[in-house]
């Protein structure tokens, strides 16, 4: 036999070797996220589920391999960091990311992370990459509050604790705190609504929570008071609180003098122990007011503050007074700022001598503070830890 005829055999007994045997290549399919997930952080919602889908089923096993990434939300505090891989069975064409969501009760803005696919075998990634977006969204009312911050002294020498509220009961103690009502606008042109509406003043995590709040047309506030049921004539006070700040925002933990229902205002006399105007969130105000009617008020007072760039409402910071006989003295962190004498209402009745009781309030808006703004952001909230007197 020729070479040449041996050589044709071997051509036609390699066709004859691939007679019956399919010659088409399998189909790679495109792998892709059809939506993105978006749902309320709740105990319905722990998990979210990221479907993942091919565009055409394939006759082999298609992996993906993902990983998720912060973005608004933080991973382990807000998602469980998630990586794997996704295997897709022959003939399927759907499968499921899961990733676990951290369920509180705290007020937070809307939070999103992603889910990334970073590697596939047998399929390839629709538009060259792939990734799905999930919104954590928050109708949670608790507010999450710091614990730092400065922590006063528990007994001063020559003084006992003759009454506190630690605010470590489940409620708002009712023997020791009433509410002041409505919106009358108290004197300031201010343009809160004052309520006892849960949602405006509660007990948290051992803190009396004041909350302001924006109800689009209108704001609402809680002035908590303790006229009747608690009332003090002298003695070392500390309140330790954590502040509110905004355009327009302006809380305030003050006293009035007990006989203001029959005395009226200034007359019954009023010490201011804090108040901070929100534009100003790092500067705190001690003051009295005085006069032995409102034509003849006068008020009396200095500031202090803390170092530039930190805030009232980054942790907490004990306000305080020493008030005796002979006057009274304002103490931030028990740092003196400023003190009166019985001489400050010169030919005026002084009437810093008798019982008073505490106020503690937001106000929105008013003639000293102005109004909010585009800048103001709602809620804000004054966090008291404890008020104490020691005499």
């Amino acid at each position: 036999m020729s070479k040449l005829s041996k050589l044709a055999l071997l051509l036609i007994a390699a066709v004859c070797f691939q007679c019956g045997k399919d010659d088409t290549p399998s189909v790679v399919p495109n792998i892709y996220f059809p939506i993105d997930v978006s749902a309320l952080e709740s105990p319905e919602n722990s998990t979210f589920e990221f479907p993942l889908v091919l565009d055409r089923s394939t006759d082999r096993e298609v992996t993906v391999h993902y990983e998720t990434n912060s973005l608004t939300a933080i991973e382990g505090e807000d998602f469980l960091p998630a990586s794997g891989t996704v295997s897709f069975a022959p003939g399927e064409t759907s499968a499921t990311i899961i990733v676990e969501i951290v369920i509180d009760e705290y007020i937070e803005e809307d939070e999103q992370f992603r889910v990334v696919l970073t590697q596939s075998q047998n399929g390839v990634f629709l538009n060259g990459s792939q990734q799905a977006l999930g919104t954590i969204r928050n109708d949670d009312t608790a507010i999450q509050v710091t614990t730092e911050g400065y922590v006063s002294a528990d007994s001063y020498s020559g003084k006992s604790l003759v009454w506190s509220d630690e605010f470590d009961e489940s409620e708002i103690n009712l023997n020791n705190w009433t509410y002041d009502l409505g919106a009358h606008g108290w004197g300031n042109q201010e343009l809160q609504l004052y309520t006892s509406n849960s949602q405006n003043s509660y007990v948290h995590d051992g803190n009396l929570m004041i909350v302001a709040k924006n109800e689009g047309n209108y704001y609402t506030s809680a002035r908590m008071k303790s006229i009747d049921l608690q009332e003090f004539q002298y003695g070392r006070i500390d309140v330790r609180a954590l502040l509110p700040k905004g355009q327009g925002i302006w809380p305030a933990i003050w006293m009035l003098g007990a006989n203001f229902p029959t005395a009226g205002w200034p007359a019954c006399g009023e010490i201011d122990i804090m108040e901070l105007i929100g534009s100003s969130p790092n500067y705190v105000h001690g003051t009295v007011h005085y006069g032995d009617d409102y034509t003849q008020h006068q008020f009396t007072g200095q500031g202090t503050s803390i170092s530039f760039g930190q805030t009232f409402s980054d942790e907490f910071h004990v306000f305080s007074i020493d008030w005796n006989e002979q006057g009274i003295t304002w103490y931030l962190d028990d740092v003196e700022f400023f003190s009166i004498d019985q001489t400050v209402s010169g030919n005026q009745n002084y009437p810093f001598d008798n019982p008073f009781f505490f106020i503690l309030n937001i106000a929105v808006g008013g003639e000293w503070p102005g109004y909010p703004d585009e800048t103001t952001e709602f809620p804000q909230y004054m966090a008291v830890d404890y008020v104490r007197v020691f005499q």
